[in-house]
Order: structure tokens, then C-alpha cells, then sequence
């Protein structure tokens, strides 16, 4: 109880802090602003929520111990900065959530996540610019992570880092073509995710094992047939098994407010540096099979529709083929769907919902004693679904203060036909009411 206590209030003190600091800036300001016209510089955001949520640890419906539900407190300030230019734009934002789950009493009851983000822009001349950015995380709360290849959700019980650098290049060769060149780089450093012991606990596991960094390029081409259709050429190459994807692409604005985008290509994978798998069944029999190039095809469609001056519907779809590989003894196929929806009611009440499917279907490669003999174990054919809805309403008493109502489920269901039943499947509620300040 002591230490709970010692936890509570250091999350509150830290808490307590960032008001103190950030008042002593704002408070004389915020009334003052709330009836500017334009950008401002400087963007300062906090938003306070209690809640309840279901199943924070995301648990099996089937675990023999309980779900754990609690209540939570939680608390998201975020700082801002935007600079513009003639030749140079910048842009920096700090982001933090900090959640306490009082129910939970274990060792990550309270949980955090801190995001810092950065851009800056300079254009040479009207047809060049280059643009070098970088997203940089750190959080320390449970993660389900899910789609691992037909295992089911495993979670992340420690601290993690996740930086992704960029640098672009944006040049227009003519009036018509265009082109953008970009190198980035990708940095996780992370215990490796843990997973649930018998006794009901989260058991983490070895940090140095998710140690990882991959670098990537990405060319893409862009000619304007007319002037509402953009045709794309793209290459996606990453170092890892030295991953690379084609991609051709179309977008094409309808009318002033409704745009379509669609992409198509492949992803090849020759698993450079990657031993031989002994399990292959090559001409010669088992044993006498050798590495290929993996062939994965996809496709993705999305559009998006702005009705009146704060509405949207937003659309997307998209498919992508996998085939079996050393880690894997089944092919798949991946099918998502997205949609999302913001829409004012009037100028102070506002409705936004977001839905995600996401179907992966897998059939196995070879026959049940094929595959024990060759892989050790079989699962057949199977399927696994990752579905979240998201709903917010938000009214806004002043242009600087708003108070909200929210609702989120996820549910994720995995089945196959051996060895699996619905294992580790597991649904998760959260609802919530909140305020947010905004300057």
C-alpha cells in the first residue's frame, strides 16, 4: 500500500509540475487568444480523463485466472511549435500520457508514453527542397501486439524506445514530373515482449534479444497526366532480407472535395544473410531446399470526401498475399479495412468515429503429416481477427475548453483447427469522460 502510495503521488507531482510551469505562461494568455485569427507559434494542450476499462492487460476470455478490469486516471499534455518561412519551415511537438490503473496493483499500474517529434523544411528554390525529420518514443506500459504469423497477442511489460529518422528530397524535374527521394533509419530498443506465467501475472522477457535498427530508401515518381490525376512509380527497399516493394499507384481528385488514391505492386524478399532452411523440401527431398525469393503481392484503395466546413468520410481497403517462409508453415492472406468519420453537429458539439478490421486467413502448406514430419507440429488452416471501434463526442463550452465522451472496443479472435480452439482471443471496453484545454 506504501508504495502505491509513493507511485501515486510522484505521478501526480510530475503532473502537478508541468501545470505549474506552463500556467505561469498561458493562463494570462488564453482568454486573450481564444479570439485570434491565424496559426500562433506556440500550440499547449492537456487533456484529463477518468475511465474504466475492462481489460487493460489485454487477457484471455479462456485464461483460467480472472480478467483483470480497473478504473483509471489519465492525463495527455502536449506542447507545440510551428515556424513559417520564405525558404524554411519548422515544426516540433512533445506528447505524453501518463494512465494509472489503481485496480491492478502490480508493478505497471501506472504507465506512460512519451512522444517527441520534429521536422524541418528548406526549399532551395521553388522546384527543391529537403526535408529531415524524426520521431523519437519512449513508453512503459503493456503493448498487444498482434498478426505474429498465427501466434496469438503477446504483450510488452517494459520500457521502450522507438526512433525513426527521415531525411527527403523533393524535386520537380518539369512541370509534370516530379520526384521524392528519401533514406530513413529505424531504431527499437525493447525488452522482448512477455506473456502471461500461470499464476496470473506478466512474465517479461530478455531486453537484449529485441535490440534492432534497419535502414530503408524510398524513390517515388509522380507525373501529373492532367491536372486532377497523379500517376506514381514507386520503390520501397529495406536492409533486412533485403526487402524491396514496386508499387504503381494512381490519385485523382473527383470534385474539389472528394479524393481517390489507389496503390498496387509487389514485395520480394530474398532473405539475404539468412541460413538455408534444413526443413525445405527441394527437388532432392527433405533437407535439399534452399532459400527463394518470396513473392508477395498487394493492393490498397482509399478515399476520403469533405462535406460542409468540418465534416469528413474517410475510406480504405486494401489486400496483401504472404507465402509460407522458414518462420512460417502456412500462406495467408491479409485483408483490412478502415473507416473514420468526423462530423460536426454544430459549432460546438462534434462526433468522431474511427472503425479497423483486419482479417488474416491461412492455409497450411502441406498436409498434417507433411507438416509434423517436416515442421514439427500442425495447425491447419485457420483464421485471425483484430477488429477496434473508436467514438468521441466533444462540446465545447469557449474555443480554449472542451469537455468529452468516449467509447473504444477491440476484440481480437483467433481460430485454427488443431491444437488452437480460440486460444488467447480476448475483447477489451474502455469508456471515459474527460476535459481539454487547448491554447
Amino acid at each position: 500500500m506504501r508504495r502505491d502510495c509513493i507511485r501515486l503521488n510522484s505521478f501526480l507531482t510530475l503532473f502537478a509540475l508541468f501545470l505549474v510551469v506552463t500556467a505561469q505562461d498561458l493562463l494570462g494568455q488564453i482568454q486573450g487568444s481564444a479570439g485570434q485569427q491565424g496559426p500562433k507559434p506556440f500550440t499547449a494542450t492537456v487533456a484529463i480523463r477518468e475511465g474504466y476499462d475492462s481489460n487493460p492487460l489485454t487477457q484471455s476470455y479462456q485464461s483460467s485466472t480472472d480478467v483483470q478490469s480497473s478504473t483509471y486516471s489519465s492525463v495527455n499534455p502536449s506542447l507545440g511549435y510551428n515556424y513559417t518561412g520564405l525558404q524554411a519551415d519548422l515544426s516540433a511537438r512533445y506528447d505524453f500520457q501518463g494512465i494509472y490503473y489503481p485496480s491492478l496493483n502490480q508493478s505497471y499500474d501506472i504507465q506512460y508514453n512519451q512522444t517527441f517529434t520534429g521536422q524541418y523544411t528548406y526549399a532551395f528554390d521553388p522546384r527543391f527542397s529537403i526535408t529531415v525529420a524524426d520521431n523519437f518514443n519512449f513508453f512503459e506500459q503493456p503493448i498487444a501486439q498482434q498478426f505474429s504469423a498465427g501466434i496469438a497477442p503477446i504483450t510488452n511489460t517494459q520500457g521502450s524506445i522507438l526512433n525513426l529518422g527521415t531525411i527527403k528530397a523533393d524535386y520537380r524535374v518539369t512541370d509534370r514530373l516530379s520526384m521524392v527521394t528519401r533514406w530513413n533509419n529505424q531504431l527499437v530498443n525493447s525488452d522482448q515482449p512477455g506473456s502471461y506465467n500461470n499464476a496470473g501475472g506478466v512474465q517479461s522477457g530478455s531486453a537484449s534479444q529485441s535490440n534492432y535498427m534497419n535502414n530503408g530508401a524510398f524513390q517515388q515518381f509522380r507525373l501529373d497526366f492532367t491536372p486532377e490525376t497523379i500517376g506514381t512509380f514507386t520503390v520501397d527497399y529495406f536492409r533486412d532480407n533485403q526487402q524491396v516493394a514496386f508499387t504503381l499507384g494512381a490519385d485523382h481528385t473527383f470534385l474539389p472535395t472528394l479524393f481517390f488514391t489507389g496503390r498496387a505492386g509487389i514485395q520480394l524478399n530474398d532473405n539475404f544473410g539468412a541460413a538455408d532452411n534444413p526443413k525445405t523440401v527441394g527437388p532432392g527431398g527433405l533437407n535439399s531446399g534452399e532459400q527463394e525469393i518470396n513473392v508477395y503481392p498487394f493492393v490498397s484503395l482509399s478515399s476520403t470526401w469533405n462535406y460542409g466546413q468540418q465534416n469528413s468520410l474517410s475510406a480504405g481497403f486494401s489486400i496483401q498475399i504472404q507465402q509460407s517462409t522458414q518462420q512460417t508453415s502456412s500462406d495467408s492472406e491479409s485483408y483490412n479495412l478502415n473507416l473514420s468519420s468526423d462530423h460536426a453537429f454544430t459549432e460546438k458539439l462534434k462526433l468522431v468515429q474511427t472503425l479497423n478490421v483486419q482479417l488474416a486467413l491461412y492455409t497450411p502448406q502441406y498436409d498434417k503429416d507433411q507438416s509434423l514430419r517436416i515442421f514439427g507440429g500442425y495447425q491447419g488452416s485457420g483464421q485471425q481477427t483484430v477488429a477496434s471501434y473508436n467514438c468521441k463526442l466533444s462540446y465545447a463550452f469557449f474555443p480554449y475548453l472542451s469537455a468529452e465522451l468516449g467509447y473504444t472496443f477491440s476484440t481480437y479472435q483467433s481460430y485454427f483447427d488443431e491444437n488452437n480452439s480460440n486460444g488467447n482471443s480476448y475483447n477489451r471496453n474502455v469508456v471515459y469522460v474527460g476535459v481539454r484545454g487547448t491554447y
